[in-house]
């Protein structure tokens, strides 16, 4: 029984374990991940479409992907990876607040849309992510912004990743 205990652990503890995602997994769930929240933060921007540019905190998902990979990025490897033109932003880069006047109020530059990743988690066959857009419209003053989070989990089935499940958890907390 003594000679049966370490290999009993060992099957045991490979089957407890897992393989994470590869960086192309985080590569391609983080892409779609970005055309959800950005097509739905434009579609749902307060007063008008947001048609400025495509802000990203290249930060937020460089932490992601270690969350999920285990692997160090740059914001080089994110911005290559999105495949598109973004704007390299932080929360205080992207948002402008009026503290001073007695009209106040907080927006986003050039009517875009930023995108933050919360948090990160992973399991062998899907990603779960916390992902925030705040939008804006500044024709009115103070400025209308719409900050919208979104849970979404992807799995991966047949080695393609997609979107499973989907939580708006809040919706323009923002504004006037």
């Amino acid at each position: 029984m003594k000679r049966a205990a370490p290999a009993l652990a060992a099957l045991l503890l490979a089957a407890c374990s897992s393989t994470r995602p590869t960086r192309e997994d985080y590569f391609e769930v983080m892409r779609q991940m970005v055309r959800f929240v950005e097509d739905d933060a434009r579609r749902n921007a307060p007063g008008r479409v947001a048609d400025g540019p495509l802000q990203v905190d290249l930060r937020s998902f460089r932490g992601g992907g270690f969350a999920v990979t285990r692997e160090s990025f740059t914001d080089d490897d994110i911005a290559a990876a999105l495949g598109r033109p973004i704007v390299r932003a932080e929360m205080e880069d992207v948002m402008l607040c009026d503290t001073v006047s007695s009209v106040g109020g907080c927006w986003v530059r050039q009517f875009g849309v930023f995108v933050h990743l919360n948090v990160a988690r992973t399991t062998t066959d899907q990603v779960t992510a916390l992902v925030r857009t705040t939008t804006t419209d500044r024709r009115t003053h103070p400025s209308d912004w719409c900050d919208r989070v979104w849970w979404l989990r992807y799995r991966k089935q047949g080695g393609a990743w997609s979107l499973a499940e989907r939580d708006l958890r809040e919706s323009c907390t923002g504004g006037t």
